[in-house]
């Protein structure tokens, strides 16, 4: 038997870039668009909360999605839990569900 112990894989800089950028650059946006309810008022107020959970629930599914897709690849790299491509998709994930959260008490 071959009782090799077996690290991580290397990742590519430039994949392990697009990886962290990307959720990054939607949780962001999504973050302007659930803050704007707090901001905004009267019709304005109106017209955006009659859309605003169906486009907070899909960019959060969007969200979701795509950073499993990255946990996958650092499961598939064999990465450690405290490496960012673990971190990153726990927080961005975290942050989406709490502004999905926040979307659903602004409409109300």
């Amino acid at each position: 038997m071959n009782s090799e112990v077996v690290g991580p894989k290397p990742v590519s800089p430039v994949w392990q870039f697009v990886c962290l950028l990307a959720p990054v650059v939607m949780t962001g946006f999504y973050m302007v668009y659930a803050l704007v309810g707090l901001i905004i008022d009267g019709s304005d107020k109106m017209k955006w909360s009659d859309e605003a959970l169906q486009v907070g629930s899909l960019v959060t599914l969007i969200i979701v999605v795509m950073n499993v897709l990255v946990m996958l690849y650092a499961y598939y790299h064999r990465l450690r839990f405290s490496h960012l491509l673990w971190v990153s998709p726990i927080t961005h994930i975290s942050i989406a569900a709490i502004l999905t959260a926040l979307i659903a008490t602004l409409i109300i």
